[in-house]
């Protein structure tokens, strides 16, 4: 992503919005998304909230995410266009790639938002010229009082690569609610979800199914989909903690067997101490 510091000014300069239908959370608050018609992109703005101070720290936060997105589908746009002009001719014409989006969303809402806490959650792909796209998938939270934004974040830098011999860590925190770089305690978190996952009436797909833009499938029917050696996208509902599978298995969107919805109550021996418990734990 580019440098935050220029994610608002540059929304600000370059925006050239559509306004979607407003949408109600099951807290009656009221929201919409706004999308930017030249990248494509769109992002949630709250229209009515009661408390009026989060309703505008949230928007502020959340127009910054757009222009940061906007600006970064420019960015990928230029390297396409760099790219393709080292071919004679371009292919695709390079006048094709600076005038279409360089990844496309194929889902993108907000998920929760009242008292301090907001999140969403977006997803898609970016095109490509192999046999499958890579994923873009996020999953964001806000909290609205220190006006901050927080996603999943890897205890160890091995996460990203393999050092050798060395394998590679999922491990992670989650803002001011999870911290799970004790390995105990991620092992307690994988099974906690698999438990739910295992036990609800939402199944993954057969190896052997054809349209799997329907939900999850497991390549080795014996390798549970929820398990230790996997990313995972987090956010938060009014139902609980979504935990996301974030695999090339899995569609690029939300479908009733992904995410899985941990309660909060069920949550709770893991959860750190403080507001952001506090509030979720309040939840009915």
């Amino acid at each position: 992503m580019p440098d935050p510091s220029t994610w608002a000014s540059y929304f600000r300069q370059h925006a050239q919005l559509q306004l979607g239908p407003e949408q109600r959370l099951p807290n009656g608050v009221a929201w919409r998304l706004v999308t930017d018609t030249h990248s494509t992109i769109a992002m949630p703005r709250l229209t009515w909230m009661r408390d009026r101070r989060r309703l505008r720290t949230a928007n502020r936060l959340l127009e910054q995410i757009h222009g940061g997105e906007m600006q970064l589908d420019a960015l990928n746009r230029e390297a396409n266009w760099r790219a393709a002009a080292s071919f004679t001719p371009p292919f695709p014409s390079r006048d094709y790639i600076r005038n279409n989006p360089s990844f496309f969303q194929a889902d993108v809402g907000l998920t929760l938002a009242g008292g301090r806490l907001m999140s969403l959650f977006s997803g898609g792909w970016y095109p490509s010229g192999g046999s499958s796209s890579p994923s873009f998938l996020r999953g964001l939270t806000f909290d609205l009082d220190a006006a901050t934004v927080t996603h999943v974040s890897f205890c160890d830098a091995r996460h990203y690569g393999r050092d050798g011999d060395t394998p590679r860590t999922y491990r992670f925190r989650y803002g001011s609610l999870l911290d799970l770089c004790d390995a105990a305690d991620y092992r307690r978190f994988v099974s906690l979800v698999r438990e739910i996952d295992d036990a609800r009436p939402a199944r993954h797909l057969p190896p052997e199914a054809v349209d799997r833009t329907k939900g999850c499938w497991r390549e080795n029917p014996d390798q549970p989909l929820v398990r230790e050696d996997q990313e995972y996208v987090l956010y938060l509902t009014f139902a609980g903690l979504a935990v996301h599978v974030a695999d090339e298995q899995c569609p690029d969107e939300r479908r009733p067997d992904n995410p899985v919805i941990v309660p909060y109550r069920r949550l709770a021996p893991l959860m750190l101490p403080g507001p952001w418990r506090d509030e979720l734990l309040a939840r009915p």
